[in-house]
């Protein structure tokens, strides 16, 4: 029997890990989700280790062929593509061993670091989101090599830095590679020039050799050599498909150098793509407003971000109304588009310093106003974060939004009437979407086309 062609995508995520196996028509034969394995440290940190990712990556990716190959027949993997969360990553010394646990990206470890940098140079901070486009936090992986520096990590000319999904890719058999998106989260990419922004990097004290050798999102990094996989995934072109938000957007199909793409879950994300690179300027100006500037995996494109945590609201609001189940749901999203206008008095707001939800309600309230009004908020709070946006960078041709939230209705008419020009993605997990297309990319010298409809 011949065995079915087909591309894996890997999105590894902050919550879970998602395994898309489709073949090269675009039909889906599995989509596998497993739990991130973090562990708390003593001291309220968040972490995982080297082996635990690579026993958790071979798990999701064997379970996913399983299920695929039990519907579809023999299967032949001809690409993997893998993405995931920014910022965290593994220290490698020279032999190539991990030499530090997986920090995660929101872990808080780094911020004495980054303010023992401020007393010492007040202008370091500026300094730092005009090259690198980032502001000066305990998030960019910079801090936590700083922080593993000051608890007797030895870094040399001869350690590297990978994003977990540029270790993965190296763990499955790959080349060490540093791919732009990726690195643009790292706070030792220079964005004016697209290398390492070795004075700062060596005023930190660290070595300016960190990064390894660039290569682009959809072009090869070696092939899947590793024993535990199953042999259909055995010489697999491998391609680190990037960050997740931009891989995300080419996989809900806003693939334009102008384009928009909003991202509806628990935070309300913008990410809007730029032909060519920022000014120190525009990038100073951005962070300055909340947003960061990198590279996209889009060729020459950069990528701008920025969110609200716009699903946070509209998550505790539904709770809060009994629209757990789905008829409940239903009833609510169906009702908030018949309000025309919400009762006086009535106001759904998030606060800003606690991320509390605040209700003011009087007499006249109903479930349909508070949960039309908590629409509206998170509608209204995206508009003002694209409001500020355009201030500094000219506005999109063209959106596109995707993401759980935009399943209801309600949520769909408000969103189109808050951002210009917007299309909504079918796509249900638009991260695992695009690595997938991009793995084809990198499976073939000539890239096929992009399939127009592709089912996950």
């Amino acid at each position: 029997m011949t065995a079915r062609e087909c591309v894996v995508g890997l999105d590894l995520g902050t919550t879970s890990t998602k395994a898309l196996v489709r073949d090269l028509d675009g039909r889906r034969l599995s989509l596998t989700e497993l739990p991130t394995p973090w562990t708390t440290t003593a001291a309220g940190g968040t972490e995982t280790t080297a082996a635990a990712l690579q026993s958790h990556v071979i798990h999701t990716l064997t379970t996913a062929l399983e299920r695929a190959a039990a519907t579809a027949g023999p299967l032949r993997v001809a690409a993997l593509g893998v993405t995931g969360y920014a910022e965290s990553g593994v220290v490698l010394d020279s032999a190539g061993r991990p030499s530090t646990p997986v920090v995660a990206w929101f872990d808080r470890r780094g911020e004495q670091q980054v303010e023992r940098v401020v007393e010492r140079d007040a202008g370091f901070a500026r300094a730092f989101a005009r090259r690198t486009g980032l502001p000066w936090t305990s998030q960019a992986s910079i801090a936590k090599l700083l922080w593993f520096a000051d608890h007797g990590a030895i870094l040399t000319r001869g350690h590297r830095w990978a994003g977990v999904p540029e270790y993965v890719v190296h763990l499955l058999g790959g080349d060490l590679v540093s791919e732009p998106s990726l690195a643009s989260r790292t706070g030792m990419l220079d964005q004016a020039t697209g290398r390492v922004w070795s004075e700062g990097v060596e005023a930190l004290g660290l070595p300016p050799t960190l990064l390894s050798p660039a290569v682009h999102a959809g072009s090869s990094a070696g092939e899947v050599r590793h024993r535990g996989l199953p042999g259909c995934l055995q010489g697999a072109a491998l391609t680190v498909a990037g960050h997740d938000h931009p891989v995300a957007a080419i996989g809900a199909g806003a693939t334009g150098a102008d384009d928009l793409f909003n991202s509806t879950g628990t935070a309300d994300v913008i990410a809007r793509s730029l032909p060519g690179a920022l000014s120190d300027d525009q990038r100073e100006q951005l962070v300055r407003q909340g947003f960061s500037a990198g590279s996209h995996i889009l060729p020459g494109t950069t990528l701008v971000l920025g969110g609200v945590r716009g699903g946070l609201v509209l998550r505790r609001v539904l709770t809060l109304l009994g629209g757990d189940d789905a008829a409940t749901r239903d009833r609510l999203d169906a009702a908030a588009l018949a309000v025309e206008r919400l009762p006086v008095g009535l106001s759904v707001a998030r606060d800003r310093g606690t991320d509390d939800v605040v209700l003011r309600v009087r007499d006249d309230a109903h479930p349909a106003a508070v949960w039309a009004a908590a629409v509206g908020h998170t509608a209204a709070e995206t508009r003002n974060l694209l409001d500020t946006l355009h201030r500094i960078v000219p506005p999109h041709r063209r959106a596109v939004a995707s993401g759980g939230w935009t399943r209801m209705a309600s949520v769909r008419a408000a969103k189109a009437a808050a951002v210009e020009r917007l299309e909504f993605s079918d796509r249900s997990e638009p991260g695992v979407a695009g690595a997938a297309i991009l793995a084809e990319r990198a499976a073939a010298p000539t890239p096929r086309p992009t399939p127009r409809s592709v089912s996950i």
